[in-house]
């Protein structure tokens, strides 16, 4: 018998394959996981995804989790979801939809990028709200190329916004988007926090399709306890971007803090106390968390994770394999844009091995295609250091999440190259983590973390340090490698 029983959390992560759903205990220990795949529906280049599926699917695990664990279930007190980033979908005036959630893997909206460009400089938009303006771009595409549509939506907002609002019951003038992605939208001024109506106007933006904005903590409605017996209403929380949440499940919370997510996509983030855009090269986004004195730097460097498993696959590449000795790839560079280079933005990038010789076997293919992302992490980390004024000393390890983390080599050669200390964390569902830090401690994260630290939620797992001969070895290559990277970009 369950006597006493704490407060307890619903979190659910929505992403572009998987969605995740948990029920977290006060202390933040997970007292059930699951996760079930997610569609993606193809039509030619269209790719996109039902956000009522995704509704269905939150619903549905909400009734499995009721009846799995009565006694926990009845003591839950929030809801909140993390999920996808670089989309958007429309509503009507009663919260259905009107246009599908088309995301990042969608490209059709990819020309009105450019044509933002020409008619106004980025500059202005990065230094408004931080990146790229995915958002705004799409905007324009729905309106140009499905009038019908357009004419038909009330709102833009996105999955996670849907979800929730869907589940208390919201119509269209309740619309709301939280501050984590914001910099995917280009039309935010994210220092005063609302929509840049300068931006609006010169994009011919129609501000009244914009919804609100709002914490991630923050109550947006609640569903009532006699729905599924619950000892109290059930707060249902703004939520979160995946990305964030997975950095501040990993605890990347404090001034200075780097992380490397290996995963299918390859990213490089920092956390910084203040907003600070890179407005002049545009190689870092900057996101405001919705939490005072935490922002993120980010660069999404490559697929590495797809890459990785497309050289295992194509080449029947033995990962597992131990190396007696370090590989001396002897200058053999991977370049690992495939399908294009994202910081900076060279969408027609194409990827390459170059400076083959004769006696380069598998393993040294293999070991270049480890050591290009380091090279790449090099550069990244070399101008988020210059933009910031950031001396070594502030930042002398990185946390590394991801499936990649599991992989010794590659994490001995990037700690190599960055000559930073990798601490590779103990592997836990980090955006449900973040999560449930956010709707339990709120504007407080860094107590939340401090908490889950201490209790062994968030814990690293082990240390790899870099090796001074090694770290000389890397230094004549790092530099010539963005040499050959920037010259075959030309051609």
């Amino acid at each position: 018998m369950i006597k006493n029983m704490e407060k307890t959390y619903l979190c659910f992560d929505l992403g572009t394959t998987k969605i995740k759903s948990s029920l977290l205990d006060n202390n933040g220990n997970i007292i059930c996981l699951s996760s079930r795949t997610a569609k993606s529906y193809h039509d030619g280049e269209s790719v996109i995804q039902k956000p009522e599926e995704y509704f269905s699917a939150v619903a549905s695990e909400i009734k499995k989790i009721a009846k799995k664990h009565p006694l926990h279930f009845k003591k839950v007190v929030s809801l909140i979801c993390s999920g996808q980033m670089a989309g958007i979908l429309g509503i009507d005036s009663n919260w259905e939809v009107v246009f599908p959630w088309t995301y990042s893997v969608d490209t059709r909206a990819s020309s009105y990028l450019a044509k933002i460009e020409n008619t106004m400089d980025y500059r202005a938009i990065w230094k408004s709200s931080g990146g790229l303006p995915y958002m705004a771009a799409k905007i324009q595409w729905i309106e140009d190329c499905f009038p019908k549509e357009y004419k038909k939506i009330y709102k833009f907002i996105n999955l996670t916004t849907y979800v929730a609002g869907k589940l208390c019951g919201l119509a269209g003038d309740d619309a709301f988007i939280d501050y984590s992605v914001l910099s995917m939208s280009g039309l935010a001024d994210i220092k005063k926090g609302k929509w840049n109506s300068e931006i609006c106007d010169r994009l011919k933006i129609d501000m009244a399709r914009l919804p609100s904005i709002k914490r991630p903590y923050c109550s947006i409605g609640s569903i009532d306890k006699s729905k599924y017996k619950t000892e109290k209403d059930i707060k249902v929380l703004a939520g979160i971007g995946d990305q964030i949440a997975g950095f501040i499940g990993a605890g990347a919370v404090n001034s200075n803090d780097l992380i490397d997510v290996a995963g299918t996509y390859t990213v490089l983030g920092c956390c910084m106390d203040e907003f600070v855009t890179d407005h002049e090269d545009k190689m870092l986004s900057t996101i405001f968390s919705g939490i005072d004195g935490i922002y993120y730097q980010l660069a999404v460097v490559a697929v590495g994770g797809y890459l990785h498993n497309w050289f295992k696959e194509k080449f029947s590449y033995d990962d597992k394999k131990e190396f007696k000795k370090d590989i001396d790839t002897d200058g053999l560079y991977f370049i690992p844009h495939i399908g294009g280079r994202l910081a900076p933005s060279q969408p027609y990038y194409q990827g390459t091995w170059f400076g083959i010789k004769w006696h380069h076997d598998l393993d040294s293919f293999y070991i270049s295609l480890l050591e290009s992302i380091g090279y790449v992490f090099y550069h990244i980390l070399s101008h988020l250091r210059k933009i910031n004024n950031l001396d070594r000393d502030k930042a002398s390890d990185i946390k590394v999440i991801g499936g990649g983390s599991k992989n010794t080599a590659w994490n001995n050669i990037k700690s190599n190259i960055l000559n930073l200390k990798y601490l590779i964390m103990e592997e836990i569902p980090f955006e449900v983590i973040g999560s449930f830090m956010i709707a339990k401690f709120g504007s407080d994260l860094r107590e939340g973390y401090r908490q889950l630290n201490g209790n062994k939620i968030i814990s690293i797992n082990k240390e790899v340090c870099p090796q001074k001969d090694r770290v000389d070895f890397y230094k004549k290559h790092k530099d010539k490698y963005i040499r050959v990277v920037d010259k075959i970009g030309k051609i």
